[in-house]
This record gives C-alpha cells, structure tokens and sequence, in this order.
C-alpha cells in the first residue's frame, strides 16, 4: 500500500511524500507522484501515530480495578482521537488489586487487542510523598521498596516499563538505581524533592519528570524544587497536561519552551471519567465529579484526572503556547518513543511501524493507521 499526502511528517517538516507499507511497517519513502498509489491525502498532514505515555482508564475503568472488558473497549477507542500506543498506568490502590491489574494488563499485552496497542505498564503510587499525593489515597501511601516491586514485576510478568517515585521518600534512592539498572524508567513525581535532591535522583537514574508542575514542589526564586528541577535539568524529559486546567497555559508555554522539541512529552493523565458525561460518579477508590471542562475532581476541589485527547493537548501546544511545530507533534510521538527506547515508532521513516494519523491544518483527525491498518 502506498499513501500520498502534500504534507508528510519527515524530518520535522511537511514535504510532499509518498510512504510505502507492507507488513505493518514503512518499507520505503519516495518522491510525491514518483509510484501509482492506493490512497492521495491531498491537503491532510500525514503524521506519526501519537503515543500517551500516561493514561489511567477510560469508560468507567480505571486500570487499578481494570477488566478486560474495559481494556478491550479502550484500545478500540483510542485511535478515533489519533492514539496508536500507550502506557497502561495505574495509580495508588490497595496491593492485592494492583497484582491482579498487572496480572491482567500483561495478559492483554500478550494478546494484543484490536486498536492502540499497549506498550507496557507505568506505574504511579504508592511510592509518593504525603503533602503532594493530589487526588491519591492517602491511607495507601507507602515508602519505596524494592521488594515491593519485584512483587508487582512478578506478577506483571516483567511488563512494567515505568514508575514514578518520590525521591525523598527513597531511602538512599534504593528503589531509583535498583529500578534504573533493570531499564525501567523512573518518572519523579508527586514529590516535594528540593532541587539537589532531583539533581542526585537523576545521577542516580530518573529520566523524566510527571505532570510538570502537578503534584509537585512549585518553583522558587531561591529554591527551584521540583518544578525548577524539572525546567533546568536539560538531560531530564518533562511530561505536560496541556490542557489549560491543569496548568495554565502561560506557564505550560515556559515548560514548552524550555524543554523544547527534543524533552518536552504530552500527556492527557485521562482516567476512568473519560467518555462519560458531566456529572457525580462513586467508582472503586474514590468519588468524582466531572465537570464541563471534562476534568475530574474531588469533593474538596483537588483535580482528579482528565478526559484529556492527546490530539487536543497537541494542538494546544502548537495553537495556543505557540510552540514551534516540531516541538508540539515530537512531544506526543518520537519523544516518548525515544523515551521508552522504542527504535521503531514515533517516526515516519523506513522500518518504522506504520502508526500513522491523516489530520487537518486545524488538527481535526480524518484518518488513523495501525500497523498499516486502517481504524476509522
């Protein structure tokens, strides 16, 4: 199958472009008009497939309590809003459910259901901090320990792929290195960390940051904590709800620009009010109320989570914190790819996975291709 388009996404430009696929993946890329193709895009941009590295639930599900009813549903229905891959994260929640959520979550990666695909398990809570828990059980909170997660790696059958921790809740960083050494990418978030200590949890293997500025040490002319951290600590990626509610857009414009095309990641941190109305919902673990802006929210007013689509945050940070193109769709594609160390999304190039969106100037999406697969 060969695909057309005006605009192609090739090294952080639109050109004029033909991409050719067979097998799920790009075979080769070839000079607009040079081969009779299958489908001419005209105007619509032709970009990566976007990935959420941190997403909580969907319809009700949330993945502490996930089923694999709720699973199957949301993979179908994430590539309506441009989603070709994800992390399957979970939150604080009493032990003996998070075993069986791993134990299921590594069960559906294996059997790889129609729709976005899962890329692994990211695990946020319990090892976080008690003033900076947000909208996570307080009662469930727990200090990081490293047998505490090869309890959870058992029973995930080795898929955790990511988890965010609180420095300063880590005694001597144990939980960091030990994860760090084993490949996992440690996330420092929901944590009052002063700067030096982030300094010292990056040396010892953290990588990126969670929800910058959400669930974290605020920024100081005298003491950067956590979110200065997060801003000037140039090898660490920065994740970012770009949604306005969450952090406003005159401070996600300074996130943006100071990580850049290269650092910056775009979340949605949807959870399980995704695709439900507004209204009052008493799920497993907590009570929400959704709002008109689709975020969720506690009884005292604490943010809960979002109905967040990562086109929207996209389009967000390339509209309205006008960021440069590339910074804005690198955010939800080649960067989380590069972050998870996936060598084949996140790119339009030969021997890349076909994940592909067709979307308009405006970002509205027209078209979503997994593996070479038509979704919509």
């Amino acid at each position: 199958m060969i695909l057309q388009s005006k605009h192609v996404w090739l090294n952080e430009q639109l050109v004029p472009a033909q991409v050719e696929i067979e097998g799920g993946r790009i075979v080769a890329i070839h000079d607009y008009n040079q081969k009779k193709v299958d489908e001419d895009l005209g105007e619509l941009w032709l970009l990566p497939g976007l990935i959420d590295l941190h997403c909580h639930g969907f319809n009700g599900m949330d993945l502490n309590y996930a089923t694999r009813e709720g699973i199957e549903h949301w993979c179908r229905c994430l590539p309506k809003e441009g989603v070709t891959s994800f992390m399957a994260t979970t939150s604080t929640a009493p032990e003996e459910n998070l075993l069986q959520s791993f134990a299921l979550i590594a069960e559906m990666i294996k059997a790889r259901p129609e729709g976005a695909e899962i890329l692994g398990i990211h695990v946020e809570g319990p090892q976080i901090s008690f003033e900076f828990k947000g909208a996570h059980n307080p009662y469930l909170i727990q200090k990081p320990d490293p047998q505490q997660f090869d309890r959870y790696q058992k029973a995930a059958c080795g898929q955790i792929k990511m988890i965010c921790i609180a420095p300063e809740m880590d005694p001597d960083h144990a939980l960091i290195r030990y994860c760090s050494q084993q490949g996992i990418k440690v996330a420092l978030g929901h944590t009052g960390a002063q700067y030096e200590e982030c300094v010292q949890a990056m040396n010892d293997g953290a990588t990126s940051f969670t929800h910058t500025f959400n669930g974290m040490r605020g920024l100081h002319h005298r003491e950067p904590g956590t979110a200065g951290a997060a801003l000037a600590l140039d090898k660490m990626y920065a994740e970012l709800i770009c949604d306005g509610v969450h952090v406003h857009f005159a401070v996600a414009k300074t996130v943006a620009r100071m990580k850049g095309k290269d650092k910056l990641i775009l979340i949605t941190d949807s959870v399980q009010i995704k695709g439900l109305k507004p209204g009052i919902y008493e799920m497993p673990g907590r009570w929400v109320q959704v709002g008109e802006d689709g975020c969720g929210r506690l009884k005292d007013g604490r943010l809960a989570g979002s109905s967040n689509q990562l086109i929207t945050m996209v389009k967000n940070c390339w509209k309205t914190l006008e960021a440069p193109l590339a910074t804005a769709i690198n955010a939800a594609t080649i960067n989380p790819a590069r972050y998870l160390g996936l060598s084949s999304k996140g790119l339009i190039q030969k021997d890349y996975d076909a994940d592909l969106i067709a979307v308009d100037s405006e970002f509205g999406l027209h078209q979503t291709w997994i593996a070479g697969k038509k979704m919509l």
